[in-house]
């Protein structure tokens, strides 16, 4: 699938490359008076475009720290899991690509627990669901079916337990809706231990913008080892984030006044094959309507420093710019990436006790790396 969206979008990036300095500039980041920025720096980096086949990825889905502070990256192309030590070498790979048991076809997200339960959504074992293994051996330890589609956006909780995205839809009256539930669940859990977040929006047959958008991308999601978690509805409108404690009590809600950023003629190209491409992945119909929106996410993105500052990544920007809020809730700093990528606007990134992981949905180089950054010192 990632495969798919980087031979589709390769042109189309080249184009919002060329777009100039003028393009850029504009979005240049600026932060609140009086508030520091930091700087999130490149130190090293995985992957070659040809080569050794351990350090070729076919199309990264998903990066994290393992418990032993070794790099676990999902290839979709592969069907697996490969493990690199914090230095980039290449130790050892979970799963391959197949539908029999323990093998992986098509999966999307990757998370591992704090007690090393390694959660993978997608197709797999011949089912559509949960796939779980032990990080530590590799070893299978079972797959579970869902009804309608798997959960996602998942993150890695404390002990066995992970947060879920779940999406059903459902009749109601003679528009079908669908419902969203943010929840937490155990490895053996068959219902979720906590629930902290609902939403629900109408599915329109003939344009189908929104609800492939909020399948994919509708949400941003951040939790810790101390059991907090964070949401954040992706909104081009409103720039806010929402805050539970371990119990799923609501602690905080932030928010902040921002002016919207408008897509280019080029950004808006590239946002309507990544909807194209996905609604076939979906399989819906090519002949619906899509309609972009003409500006950029306030938020995309969501993490949680060794601190337990909370990172909250901006969508107006080209270049990756955060704020960053202390565990009250007040924001403490700004922070940048050094050197800047000419990709950073498609950065995933992932924190851990090491450090930073990031890699580009769309590599500016054609092929895909994962980087290793380092905390600003003020933060470490």
């Amino acid at each position: 699938m990632k495969r798919i969206l980087i031979v589709m979008l390769a042109a189309a990036l080249a184009a919002l490359a060329a777009c100039g300095e003028q393009s850029r500039s504009s979005s240049s980041p600026a932060g609140e008076p009086g508030i520091d920025t930091l700087t999130l720096t490149v130190i090293d980096s995985i992957g070659v475009e040809l080569g050794d086949t351990n350090y070729v990825f076919g199309a990264v889905e998903g990066v994290s720290w393992g418990p032993d502070g070794n790099i676990a990256v999902l290839d979709l192309t592969r069907g697996c899991v490969m493990v690199y030590s914090p230095e980039g070498e290449f130790i050892r790979q979970i799963s391959r690509r197949g539908n029999g048991p323990g093998e992986l076809q098509n999966v999307a997200f990757l998370v591992i627990s704090e007690d090393g339960h390694l959660y993978l959504t997608g197709e797999g074992s011949e089912i559509l669901g949960l796939h779980v293994f032990d990080y530590a051996s590799g070893e299978w330890l079972g797959s579970q079916p869902t009804t309608g589609q798997p959960p996602t956006n998942l993150e890695g909780g404390f002990e066995d337990t992970y947060i879920y995205k779940q999406i059903r839809v459902e009749p109601e009256g003679d528009v079908p809706v669908a419902l969203v539930e943010f929840g937490r669940k155990g490895f053996e859990d068959e219902e979720p231990t906590t629930v902290y977040y609902n939403d629900r929006f109408d599915i329109d047959f003939v344009d189908m913008t929104e609800a492939i958008s909020k399948t994919w991308y509708g949400y941003d999601i951040a939790t810790g080892f101390d059991g907090r978690v964070f949401i954040a509805p992706r909104s081009t409108e409103r720039y806010v984030v929402h805050g539970w404690d371990s119990e799923g009590t609501e602690i905080l809600e932030l928010t902040m006044d921002l002016e919207r950023a408008e897509r280019t003629e080029d950004e808006m190209a590239i946002e309507e094959m990544l909807l194209s491409t996905r609604a076939r992945v979906m399989g819906i119909e090519s002949a619906i309507e899509l309609n972009p929106d003409p500006y950029r996410p306030m938020i995309r993105g969501l993490e949680i420093d060794p601190q337990g500052n909370l990172w909250v990544l901006r969508g107006g920007f080209l270049d990756p710019f955060f704020d960053i809020y202390d565990t009250g809730g007040e924001l403490i700093a700004h922070a940048t990436v050094d050197p800047v990528p000419p990709d950073g606007a498609t950065w995933c990134f992932h924190f851990g006790e090491p450090g930073v992981l990031a890699y580009a949905e769309d590599p500016a180089e054609g092929y895909q790396k994962v980087y290793i950054l380092r905390l600003p010192p003020e933060i470490r």
